[in-house]
């Protein structure tokens, strides 16, 4: 069957809406004349703006009511192939209910009765296997025949959104010719990903010694008071986000023009992936093997602790998956990337 129109429901978390785009690339090369349309939040519309990976964007509803206006917007799309990314219950309830013809996705939280194509999913003995998400993503869009590799996931960036964070920075005191160090030390999946504050300005003050200034710390909504404290703890010059988080086209813009990340465990270290920036990343109380592709620029730094990893949102201990990684390991980390650049 040669679909007319393709539905694609996106995940939640904004990593893993970046770790969905080899398979949304597998998708595009495999039918080029389908009407392909993602189903998810709104921040995926900015996100995946540039990219040429959609023709349509329906933005899942809030508040009271959500689920029926989920429904009428498939409903009304109709579309003859329902891809299901994430694995919640909820997620394949409005295809269902739609009676999209083909809808695929794993079988997990009892919604198997509810796909056409239920994908058994990787096992280690009883638990579910740490597999990177992206070969999750792939193996999805290869049930209709789409092949691809985690490789495909670059992601696109228009003139708009290089201009804005171009301006962005200039704001900031970071001019045309500088490339920033970026630092994201928040993550909204929980405190438990956090790198100590006092650390991580440690860390910056290391590598702006080293040259490898100037210095920009990043946040998102909700996460300005954690960007100030590290600004604090830097001391200046350091510029910061924490006055205006920039939207996330902006971001994206900001992340290209810099020179490298230093992140937590959270989406913008998937975003500089997708843009092929050198990235150090402070993994804490997740399992990194769910994350382990296109590592080439990416470095990982993390403990092997007892307690770990317990993808616990708030460490019951003394945190110590983080603690125990020092700034001089961070700084050793990223001069050893921007040396290999």
């Amino acid at each position: 069957m040669t679909p007319r129109r393709i539905l694609v429901r996106l995940p939640n978390w904004l990593g893993d809406g970046v770790m969905a785009v080899p398979a949304l690339r597998a998708l595009r090369r495999r039918f080029p004349a389908a009407e392909i349309c993602l189903l998810g939040r709104r921040l995926f519309e900015e996100l995946l703006a540039d990219s040429e990976l959609h023709q349509r964007f329906l933005p899942l509803a809030g508040g009271p009511g959500k689920a029926a206006a989920d429904l009428r917007g498939v409903r009304d799309l109709a579309p003859d192939f329902a891809l299901i990314l994430p694995h919640s219950f909820r997620s394949a309830v409005a295809p269902w209910r739609a009676r999209v013809p083909v809808r695929i996705g794993y079988a997990r939280e009892g919604r198997a009765r509810l796909l056409t194509h239920a994908l058994s999913p990787h096992h280690q003995g009883s638990a579910i296997a740490p597999v990177p998400m992206q070969y999750q993503y792939l193996e999805l869009a290869a049930v209709l025949g789409a092949e691809g590799t985690p490789e495909d996931g670059g992601l696109g960036i228009g003139e708009a959104a290089l201009a804005g964070a171009d301006a962005w920075l200039s704001e900031r005191g970071i001019g045309p010719g500088d490339a920033p160090l970026a630092l994201n030390p928040g993550a909204s999946f929980g405190p438990s990903k956090v790198y100590p504050p006092e650390l991580l300005a440690e860390a910056a003050v290391r590598a702006r010694r080293a040259g490898l200034g100037p210095l920009i710390v990043l946040c998102g909504p909700g996460e300005e008071s954690l960007a100030r404290e590290v600004a604090e703890r830097i001391g200046p010059p350091v510029a910061s986000a924490a006055d205006a988080p920039p939207p996330l086209g902006v971001l994206k813009g900001i992340l290209a023009r810099s020179r490298a990340l230093i992140t937590t465990d959270a989406g913008p270290r998937h975003l500089a992936t997708a843009l092929g920036v050198p990235t150090v990343v402070l993994m804490g109380p997740t399992d990194p093997r769910f994350t382990a592709a296109r590592l080439e620029r990416t470095a990982i730094l993390r403990r092997d602790v007892p307690c770990g990893p317990c993808h616990r949102k708030v460490c019951p201990l003394d945190h110590r998956c983080l603690r125990e990684i020092t700034p001089a390991e961070v700084v050793g980390a990223l001069s050893d990337l921007l040396a290999v650049r």
